[in-house]
């Protein structure tokens, strides 16, 4: 994964950062999704059990993290695929999914494309407004543009159902 994304110039994902992820993966912290087209590393997403975020972590709402899809398999459907698998985890656990989005844009888009597939796919700011490094950002105080000033939102999830359940198979 590292390599595909190094390709696309994001040297911010790196070896390490996904080792990481696998580490927190084997200790039931995070679970993490990886999707391919025809064979090539396309994207993935993260699921954070416990999110650093207080008013998720307060209500045990499962934090969304990280989706990413690389820009030459973007408009495929891949990253709605990757968040509706997260979704599906997060409801087992909680009726609400928690997901933090970057505030800027860039010649890639920055974040707009992100900001606007969780609005189409029913997720709602939380209405704290926006956080710097998980901290409330406050009125008048300056801080960097960069990914880690946030703004947070919400879904409500639907629990999965049980197949072969009342009717047979679907």
């Amino acid at each position: 994964m590292a390599k595909a994304f190094a390709k696309s110039n994001w040297s911010q994902k790196s070896a390490s950062m996904f080792s990481d992820y696998f580490s927190e993966q084997e200790k039931g912290e995070r679970l993490i999704w990886i999707a391919f087209f025809k064979g090539q590393p396309a994207g993935y997403i993260t699921l954070k059990r416990l999110s650093r975020y207080e008013p998720f972590a307060i209500k045990g709402i499962p934090e969304i993290m990280d989706l990413n899809v690389l820009p030459e398999f973007r408009n495929r459907g891949i990253g709605s695929a990757l968040l509706l698998e997260a979704e599906q985890e997060a409801a087992a656990k909680s009726d609400t999914a928690g997901i933090g989005v970057g505030i800027y844009g860039g010649a890639d888009g920055g974040y707009g494309p992100a900001q606007k597939l969780y609005i189409k796919k029913g997720y709602l700011p939380d209405g704290r407004g926006v956080t710097f490094r998980y901290r409330v950002a406050t009125p008048g105080k300056d801080y960097p543009l960069d990914d880690d000033l946030i703004l947070w939102f919400t879904k409500k999830l639907k629990k999965p159902s049980k197949t072969g359940s009342r009717g047979g198979d679907k």
